[in-house]
């Protein structure tokens, strides 16, 4: 099995109220996708809908209340798979949260997964944990700590009570984030930590972090500006090199300070330097944000240990196993010991920010769009046909036969992430090999909007 190779780094900058623009915030995203003409596509024949009914596994609602024996087919799906890793088609989209967390459920309960992990920042995501494992905490402030609208939704937030619950009837099912966009708390944990086990040290651990720290983000997400990215290129050298100090510390004094605090202590706090330090190397284009996020994925799945099992949750392009997306880096390590699934739908309603085509971001609070209508020939023109509302498709192993001969090809899928301009459908209809990007496909012929909650964000880290 190949294994990812860690350098001591990665990064991405985003303020806590600025969203991610086209392309879930991949470090280089296409900024003009022009759409193929339409104009003599073949109309999509009976046969695409015989082979769908046929291959297809439908099940019956969304929501992680109902009864899970139309998920059965889930087992030899997954198998022995140590990660499912489970897309969105948008950040928007109630239908494919509630389905994600009506998986793990089954995952949890029926197939021994126990762990979560989903698209946010590590340690805040930590806080997260401690609740669903304890009781410790509001889980709305917590939830509005990970910055993000995104997650501070009443579908993650049922998701997390849940979890909870789960673990208060005696269950051990973890909540864990792989991303590294916010190195403020990262920094506190390690000063803090710090401070317990060798307090003589403190100022010269602060001394070398302080680089970054002054440009690191508040409890709310929010950081001056400009940014560490916009400092000069000697600054930030110079930064890194006094962070790689910073580790060196730590791992000097390793033994010391595990005798004080444990192993586990020691190991949480390297890991927190270590996601400032991506954050260092993305704003340095050494290491991209996907990078980073698989190699978190790397550590978490090491530490849960070969018996644990992880339901990973993010956009359908970073779990997608496409070329320089986090899935890709991962499938390097796990194999087929990953199952990547990726959401697709036809019509409804998502929420999101406004895409400004002048200004090339997001602008606006989220708000309710309507999807535009599948784009002929695309993959969801075809998906379509199928008898069922409501599917998953498995895409491994398949034959090339009368009826699936589109799947083989690259055509257009919908990619909208967390902003939505219909009148600029270029910047998220996407072509593409869906059958080199997923395992499977879950889809749903009608999707709702998510419900954005208020933040009301944790009074300090």
């Amino acid at each position: 099995m190949a294994v990812l190779v860690s350098k001591f780094g990665g990064v991405v900058a985003l303020t806590g109220l600025v969203a991610l623009g086209v392309g879930c915030g991949r470090d280089s995203a296409p900024s003009s996708l022009p759409l193929p003409s339409t104009a003599g596509s073949p109309p999509v024949s009976e046969a695409v809908r015989a082979w769908l009914d046929a291959n297809v596994h439908p099940f019956s609602g969304s929501h992680l209340s109902l009864p899970y024996g139309d998920l059965e087919f889930l087992r030899d799906l997954v198998g022995d798979a140590r990660i499912v890793a489970l897309g969105e088609n948008t950040h928007g989209t109630r239908d494919f949260f509630e389905m994600k967390a009506r998986i793990l459920r089954f995952l949890v309960e029926e197939m021994d997964f126990n762990t979560f992990a989903i698209e946010a920042t590590w340690p805040e995501a930590r806080r997260l944990d401690r609740y669903v494992r304890t009781g410790e905490g509001d889980p709305k402030e917590l939830l509005s700590g990970l910055y993000f609208w995104v997650w501070n939704t009443e579908s993650v937030l049922e998701m997390i009570e849940w979890m909870r619950a789960h673990n208060e009837a005696g269950g051990d099912l973890g909540f864990h984030g792989v991303d590294m966009q916010f190195p403020g708390m990262a920094i506190h944990l390690v000063r803090e930590y710090i401070q317990s086990v060798d307090p003589k040290s403190e100022a010269l651990m602060a001394g070398r972090l302080d680089c970054l720290s002054r440009f690191a983000n508040d409890h709310r997400g929010l950081r001056p500006r400009p940014g560490y990215p916009e400092q000069t290129d000697a600054y930030r050298a110079e930064c890194g090199a006094s962070m790689v100090a910073a580790r060196q510390h730590l791992l000097d004094s390793q033994a010391d300070y595990e005798l004080a605090a444990g192993e586990d202590a020691f190991a949480v706090t390297l890991q927190s330097l270590r996601i400032a330090f991506q954050y260092h190397l993305r704003a340095t284009g050494a290491l991209s944000r996907e990078e980073s996020m698989a190699e978190n994925t790397v550590w978490l799945s090491n530490r849960i240990g070969p018996g644990g099992r992880m339901v990973l949750w993010a956009h359908n392009l970073h779990v997608s196993t496409w070329e320089s997306w986090q899935g890709q880096y991962q499938r390097r390590t796990f194999g087929d010991d990953m199952v990547v699934l990726g959401f697709t739908h036809e019509y409804g309603r998502l929420t999101a920010s406004f895409f400004s085509e002048e200004l090339r971001r997001c602008v606006g609070p989220p708000r309710e769009f309507d999807l535009d209508e599948p784009v002929p020939d695309s993959y969801e023109a075809y998906l379509a046909r199928a008898s069922a509302p409501e599917f998953v498709l498995d895409l491994r192993g398949l034959e090339y036969e009368t009826g699936n001969t589109w799947l083989f090809d690259s055509r257009r899928l919908r990619e909208i992430s967390l902003c939505y301009n219909e009148d600029f459908a270029e910047s998220y209809w996407w072509t593409r090999s869906i059958m080199d990007g997923f395992d499977g496909i879950i889809h749903f012929e009608t999707t709702r909007p998510t419900t954005v909650l208020p933040f009301r964000y944790p009074s300090s880290f």
